[in-house]
């Protein structure tokens, strides 16, 4: 009898392990994988203006702290980002979605008025539908001089204006009277005060400022250089990628981290969206229209 009731209890355990190690099987399967390297990157904030001209003009949080007043504009007209869970059958494993952990976020704009122009960004988030609205973090950052030669969603950002070759240059004497000259109209959307990288014979490669636009066809940049040349090639309104974050308060979340590098590479804020099923940047302080700092932010983001 011990011996049938000891091989029946063997048995047993043998069936319960089994039952254990698959159901542990099919979860590690699901389970979110642990390594994000391969995370891509998505687009947050669509290339755009500001969203008003201070805080309080697009969001008043005396009267529109809670769910039914985040704004419900997709992405790509200037909404919040979504962080898609799983269970909602609509994301790949391990892409695309984080029901839980960190993501980090990275910002380029366009320079209009000078090297390190600034904008001022608000981070908010919602948890469901009854969330109300989490100012997570709020600050200003400068535009670096690493440019954006290839936005992560494939587009070309460097010379999206302009980016022209064979460009003659006038060296007529001070730096206020050197005029680059094309014949195609290219400077027709060029604006005073867009920065414009520069090379050619004669001329000291770099990023300079554009000071006159008389017509389409002629612009004054104050170059450094020696000569006249037909041979520039004149890039104009890159986007940089932001390289230095200022943050007022990092008390207003459980988890948020700013990694700058101050050396005109890229900086990154690190957030821990646990909880959160919305994010959206709110960018003020940044009017190109009215050559006002800079202009046309994109802010991108990735599972950390």
């Amino acid at each position: 009898m011990r011996t049938k009731y000891g091989k029946t209890i063997v048995a047993s355990v043998v069936v319960l392990v089994g039952i254990i190690v698959g159901v542990m099987l099919i979860n590690y399967v699901k389970a979110e994988p642990m390594d994000t390297y391969h995370s891509s990157w998505h687009l947050i904030r669509e290339t755009a203006d500001e969203d008003g001209a201070t805080l309080a003009v697009v969001y008043n949080l005396t009267t529109e702290g809670n769910f039914a007043n985040k704004d419900t504009s997709t992405v790509l007209n200037g909404g919040a980002f979504r962080i898609v869970s799983d269970s909602a059958g609509i994301a790949k494993r391990g892409e695309g979605y984080s029901p839980g952990g960190a993501w980090i976020f990275a910002l380029c704009a366009k320079n209009y008025n000078d090297v390190d122009d600034v904008f001022s960004f608000n981070i908010f988030g919602w948890s469901k539908t009854n969330g109300m609205l989490q100012n997570i973090l709020e600050g200003s950052c400068v535009i670096g001089t690493q440019a954006v030669i290839v936005y992560p969603d494939g587009g070309d950002a460097l010379g999206e204006l302009v980016s022209e070759t064979s460009v003659a240059y006038d060296d007529a004497g001070g730096a206020e009277d050197n005029y680059f000259t094309v014949t195609n109209a290219a400077f027709a959307d060029v604006v005073v005060g867009m920065q414009a990288y520069v090379t050619g014979t004669n001329v000291t490669s770099g990023y300079y400022q554009v000071t006159v636009k008389t017509d389409s066809n002629n612009i004054k940049i104050a170059v450094t250089a020696t000569d006249d040349n037909t041979d520039s090639t004149v890039q104009i309104n890159p986007s940089f990628w932001i390289d230095t974050i200022n943050v007022d308060e990092t008390t207003k979340w459980p988890s948020v981290a700013v990694y700058n590098s101050g050396d005109d590479e890229v900086a990154n804020i690190v957030v821990d969206v646990t909880g959160l099923e919305w994010i959206q940047f709110v960018i003020y302080e940044a009017d190109a229209a009215t050559n006002e700092e800079a202009g046309d932010v994109t802010v991108y983001g990735r599972r950390y």
